[in-house]
This record gives structure tokens, sequence and C-alpha cells, in this order.
């Protein structure tokens, strides 16, 4: 998950507050490769700890990790975000269960590290709301019917000034809350606002209670 949008792209952004939540998505989706780096990361868990170096392309995000070697690809075509590993040399795409597994004991799924849910089709407005100070649009999504996910639907709030997500959250088939993402801090690489850290939540469905808490944090090399 990784947000970066310069000023011209947030003046841009503000002149276009009552655009469609298409087109607000579509461009939430070319943000993340917007600006060619690569940075140092890590992903933090109640147990574990574990360094990540990120790479981020023209439509394509890496996530390199060591001891074991594995390397998680991101590559995001025009209406598709695809999900794969490389592993003992071996390149493959995520099936639907890999994808929702734990990496390594941090609480984070291969799944929260992509951007699948901004490719879910028929988005629809929601609504806005200041969250943090900040005046935001919230989009609501529903996944495809043949997708094979734990979601029912997703919530994202895009910041009206910039167009950065500031909070994604997934509800279950049953419309209970079950994970939260959330920006909360933001850093200046190369003259780029990005991500500096995001808050990763997942919850009781039936209590509404957060009961693991992970932080993805990314770092200039």
């Amino acid at each position: 998950m990784f947000i970066g949008t310069s000023h011209a792209q947030a003046g841009h952004q503000a002149e276009g507050v009552h655009q469609s939540a298409e087109a607000l998505l579509s461009q939430a989706r070319l943000r993340p490769t917007s600006h060619p780096v690569t940075l140092s990361a890590e992903i933090r868990g109640a147990e574990a700890l574990l360094p990540l170096i990120v790479s981020i392309r023209k439509n394509e995000i890496t996530y390199q990790l060591d001891h074991p070697e594995e390397t998680i690809v991101i590559t995001m075509e025009p209406h598709a975000c695809l999900l794969g590993h490389t592993q003992h040399g071996l390149s493959s795409l995520m099936n639907n269960e890999e994808r929702y597994h734990d990496i390594r004991g941090t609480g984070v799924t291969y799944d929260d590290l992509s951007l699948d849910f901004l490719y879910w089709p028929h988005p629809r407005l929601a609504g806005e709301e200041t969250l943090r100070g900040l005046k935001t649009t919230i989009i609501e999504l529903i996944p495809p019917t043949d997708a094979k996910t734990p979601y029912g639907s997703a919530r994202l709030w895009m910041d009206q000034k910039s167009g950065a997500p500031l909070r994604m959250e997934g509800w279950n088939h049953q419309g209970k809350l079950l994970k939260r993402f959330e920006m909360i801090a933001v850093q200046k690489i190369d003259g780029v606002w990005m991500l500096k850290e995001m808050r990763i939540e997942t919850l009781d469905p039936e209590s509404g209670k957060a009961f693991q808490r992970s932080y993805l944090t990314f770092h200039a090399l």
C-alpha cells in the first residue's frame, strides 16, 4: 500500500472534488507508481518486525524480503491488479487462498499490500466527511460477483485536496467491519509527498473491537 502525490496533482484534485467515483479511483490507481523510487520499509506486528525493500516503478510495486528470500509483486493493469510472488527462483500469481495468508507473523496479509479494492467495479459516491480536519469524499465499493474474498464491501475516504486515500475499511458479507487501514503520517521525498506510516487493524466482527494492530512504515534510503 503506497501513496504519493505532488503539489501539481494536489491542485488538480482540488479542482475536481465533484468528479465521479470512477474518476477519483482512476487517479488513485495511478498515484502509487507516479514517482519511481526505492525505499526501505518495515512491518511491525505485535510479535514480529519484518524489514523490507520496496521498489516503485511504472505500474509495479515490489516488496523484497530476506531470510528466506521472497519478492512480492503487485502489477497494476488498466482494469485489474495482479498479486504475485517469487520464491526459490519460481514466479507465480497468488491464488485466492495464498493472498490472505499472514506474512511471517506480522498480522498483515499479502492481500493487505495489494490495491485490489481500487479495481472493484461500479464504485459509488457515499457522501463527504471531515477526517482529522481534512475534507474527504467517501466511496463505497462492492467486489465482483465471482470474487472469492472475505469482504462484501469496502469504503474509501479520499482527501479532497490531494486525492490520497486516508482511510480504507473492509466489511464482511454480513455488514460487519473486518479490517481498517489508516494513514498515520506522510513524508516528502524528492519533492513528492508519500506515505510514511499506515496502521492496519483487524477487528472482531461481533464486538467491533480491534484485536490486532500492525504498522507499515516507509523510510528514504
